[in-house]
């Protein structure tokens, strides 16, 4: 009760100061919430923070939410299996190591402004018959250039590794998976189809087989095939 209480006073904290990080330090606590307070957390505590999007995704793909665990090693694959809604966060052993992760981006770049006035030029091809592009942007947004890059290589990977998996989803069930993506729970994603609960687990247990998930972050993998 206390555990729930205190959590609930955290959430109208942030739903007032509306902090664009924020990092949660689990290594030194001694209560361990069971399977239903943990739903209770990511529903009630970390579903509506998400939902309100002052906590901003960050240019490496994660967003600005750090963990610290500590050196349990068992905790911390218990927070990786089970992630939370919608949140893409990174996991850390020390405090240290989290706030200077934090600190070193405190702003999200916006990479649709960066490919709007990125200069790319086509060279040819080389002697090793390589595709050699230029491209010529200011230096202080050298950074952000590689990120796009390289996260526009890493999904076009995905995309192509699991284009049949994502096909052999059904209209509806493709339409489940992005609410889920998005950080809907089933009773949300049934109002927002105007089907019951019981189809949406149905519809999710299906995607999951099809898909081939074992653990809530490689749902979220498939959000490139939204964009």
């Amino acid at each position: 009760m206390v555990y729930r209480e205190e959590l609930i006073e955290y959430l109208d904290i942030s739903k007032k100061i509306k902090p664009s990080q924020m990092i949660w330090i689990l290594d030194k606590k001694t209560f361990k919430p069971n399977l239903a307070t943990k739903k209770w957390v990511d529903e009630v505590i970390l579903n509506p923070i998400f939902k309100s999007g002052f906590v901003k995704r960050r240019a490496d793909g994660y967003d600005q939410l750090a963990f610290v665990f500590g050196q349990d090693v068992s905790v911390l694959m218990q927070g990786v299996e089970n992630p939370y809604t919608g949140f893409n966060p990174k996991y850390f052993t020390n405090e240290i190591e989290a706030i200077n992760w934090l600190s070193k981006e405190s702003k999200a770049i916006d990479y649709k402004t960066i490919n709007q006035n990125l200069d790319i030029t086509f060279k040819g091809i080389d002697d090793n018959e390589k595709i050699v592009f230029e491209f010529k942007e200011d230096a202080s947004k050298f950074d952000g250039i590689i990120n796009l890059f390289k996260t526009i290589i890493e999904q076009h990977h995905f995309m192509k590794n699991n284009t049949d998996k994502y096909s052999s989803l059904t209209k509806r069930e493709r339409e489940t998976l992005k609410f889920i993506i998005n950080g809907y729970d089933n009773k949300q994603i049934a109002e927002k189809m105007h089907i019951s609960p019981n189809t949406i687990r149905t519809h999710r247990n299906r995607i999951w087989h099809k898909l081939e998930i074992k653990h809530f972050s490689n749902c979220l993998k498939y959000k490139c095939f939204f964009n």
